[in-house]
């Protein structure tokens, strides 16, 4: 059983993007810990605006990618990529930004710990939840069994030629 931390406290790419005015709200990061050791981190309720938001990125690559640790045009070209097969946000849904769990810890029912702690969160508030992710991750089976839908797919022949992913989904959940 993970313990569930929450923390106000922005990464380091957030801090980038709010210090630049891209509208993105991150209201509430989790940590799930086991023994002691961080085993997942989720980050959710962050909405963006609709709109370009590959060029508010692509704007932002030189402050994004030192503080990354990348390779200037390899980061530039990724973010441009993954913007082919990105979705707009969802005006009325509670969104699952980001879910991790360290390979070493994954099947022991963190993932799902950190999905209901989100839906927890949402519950009362927001109508729906939303998760995008690859349609090939092999996450999508612990989304799908925590109610979530796939509702959109977007593919693209360059993305999956240099990802080996034919693309993204979006999936949402009724709350």
């Amino acid at each position: 059983m993970a313990t569930i931390l929450g923390t106000k406290r922005a990464s380091r790419l957030g801090d980038i993007l709010v210090r630049a005015g891209i509208n993105l709200r991150i209201e509430d990061a989790v940590v799930a810990v086991v023994d002691g050791r961080v085993a997942g981190v989720m980050e959710c309720g962050g909405r963006a605006v609709p709109g370009s938001r590959t060029n508010d990125y692509l704007k932002l690559v030189p402050q994004i990618v030192p503080a990354l640790g990348l390779a200037l045009p390899r980061a530039a070209y990724g973010m441009w990529l993954r913007g082919r097969v990105g979705f707009d946000p969802l005006p009325d849904a509670f969104a699952v930004v980001e879910l991790y769990v360290d390979e070493e810890m994954r099947s022991r029912g963190i993932g799902g710990q950190l999905l209901r702690h989100a839906e927890g969160l949402a519950r009362g508030e927001w109508p729906l939840m939303c998760i995008e992710t690859g349609v090939t991750n092999p996450a999508r089976r612990l989304y799908e069994r925590h109610g979530f839908r796939v509702i959109e797919t977007k593919t693209d022949a360059r993305y999956e030629r240099l990802t080996r992913s034919p693309g993204r989904i979006l999936m949402t959940k009724d709350i």
